[in-house]
């Protein structure tokens, strides 16, 4: 092949790389919630599968009954276990949700705990600063309160009611819409889910059949590939699950076991420890939020209010914390995926960027896929180590051949 029909054939492999990553992003961006439900109907089918082609081998029944079977099975499953994790989640929320109320109920003295011990700070300076120091700080505090003086900020106010009053929460403006959002979007929620059943069970009785019509339109050599691929696919997403699921695991019992030896030395004194465990599990997943979301602040609050010990061991739980998160997290994702660790950042902070959630999970999925592809010589973007070497020995046995 000339220089020419090289430059001409990756020109050509290059724009069709591109149109299918241009498809792909307008896909996930605009089209994904639209498609859903069947997505998630095959995915239900393709995973069902196995069980269901054993179950009929064994026992002659008919795949159409053995599907139905297992997939009302499979939602009797995952709805008995979402109402019990619920159940007590709900439960554990319930009495958070007072202590947060008892916390806000208590803001006028966390503010002036906050400011008597500034105060005290600023008495520890050179006399100049020090009264400049309080004089910022009585101004400060008291328009943090909206009253004419720090000394009259607990005063004027009989309760918790009074002083959030005097709170100006158009920062709150964002989050509230996005709730009430939401809640509109909550009977297309419903619809989008019956008709994932409706299509799981549809999916599943007919899955052989839509097989074979795709396979059908297809080659030989195609026909391979897309089985090839969907076997990466699935394998690549179960290995993301895995890979997930131990971080939360992880993050769950770390935060679970520093609350419980907290409580156990008598520096944590209140319960919660399920829920505020689980909380901080799943925020853990955000790059962007991390456990810092709620255990900075909590540390905080717990300096404020003088109890010194706590917030020393909330930082101690939360440094614990990030940095297992971060020893094990680049190590076994890319472990569970095949991918270096960068590239597993890379790729989750790109499609959080791009897709948001969603993104956080899919990109590394997809560039997983097209490593496997790749690697097996499906489709070739990138030349690999075995490649490599393969041409090398090649070229070795062309030059023994020309000598001889």
């Amino acid at each position: 092949m000339s220089k020419v029909d090289k430059r001409r054939a990756a020109l050509v492999n290059a724009a069709y790389a591109i149109l299918i990553v241009g498809a792909l992003y307008l896909f996930l961006k605009y089209a994904f919630w639209l498609f859903f439900p069947f997505i998630f109907g095959f995915f239900v089918a393709a995973v069902l599968q196995k069980p269901i082609n054993f179950t009929v081998k064994k026992t002659h029944m008919k795949k159409g009954l053995a599907s139905g079977l297992f997939v009302l099975l499979f939602f009797i499953i995952i709805g008995c276990l979402m109402s019990l994790i619920g159940m007590r989640i709900i439960d554990e929320f319930k009495n958070f949700w007072n202590m947060i109320r008892g916390w806000a109920a208590d803001w006028s003295n966390i503010v002036g705990s906050l400011q008597n011990r500034l105060l005290l700070l600023a008495d520890k300076l050179p006399a100049s600063l020090s009264l400049s120091a309080k004089e910022w700080l009585n101004s400060t505090f008291a328009e943090l309160m909206n009253t004419g003086a720090p000394e009259e900020a607990a005063a004027s106010s009989s309760g918790a009611a009074g002083l959030l009053s005097k709170i100006n929460f158009s920062m709150l403006k964002w989050p509230i819409n996005g709730v009430l959002s939401t809640a509109k979007q909550i009977p297309s929620i419903l619809v989008a889910a019956l008709i994932s059943i409706i299509s799981s069970f549809f999916m599943t009785s007919g899955y052989d059949d839509m097989v074979m019509f795709v396979k059908r339109q297809l080659s030989t050599g195609k026909r391979n590939a897309l089985t090839s691929a969907k076997g990466i696919f699935f394998s690549s997403l179960s290995k993301m699950a895995k890979a997930y699921t131990t971080i939360i695991l992880i993050t769950f019992a770390e935060m679970a076991l520093g609350l419980n030896v907290l409580r156990l030395i008598g520096v944590y004194k209140a319960g919660f420890i399920i829920a505020i465990s689980f909380v901080t599990a799943l925020i853990d997943i955000f790059p962007v939020l991390g456990t810092g979301t709620v255990l900075i602040p909590w540390s905080l609050y717990s300096f404020i209010m003088g109890n010194t010990g706590m917030g020393i061991g909330i930082l101690v739980i939360y440094a614990v914390i990030s940095v297992i998160r971060q020893i094990i997290e680049p190590k076994l994702v890319a472990a569970n995926l095949g991918l270096p660790p960068i590239m597993t950042i890379m790729g989750m902070y790109i499609g959080l960027q791009l897709f948001g959630f969603i993104g956080l999970f899919i990109m590394p999925i997809l560039l997983t896929v097209i490593k496997l592809l790749n690697d097996d010589g499906i489709i070739k973007i990138w030349k690999t180590e075995a490649q490599e070497k393969a041409e090398l020995a090649a070229l070795n046995e062309d030059g023994e051949e020309d000598t001889e």
